[in-house]
């Protein structure tokens, strides 16, 4: 990344460091890489 980014909340899943966004949706994926759904604030609110 270049630049100044904004202030990235970096989580962990599955053993993959995850970098989101705060206040957005971010897409919740499988081991494989595979997006399952849109999860904000630990809910689900979408299917992809």
């Amino acid at each position: 990344m270049e630049g100044n980014c904004p202030n990235l909340v970096k989580t962990i899943e599955n053993g993959q460091v995850v970098y989101s966004l705060p206040h957005q949706a971010k897409v919740v994926t499988d081991s494989a890489g595979t997006a399952l759904f849109l999860e904000y604030k630990g809910r689900k609110v979408a299917d992809v």
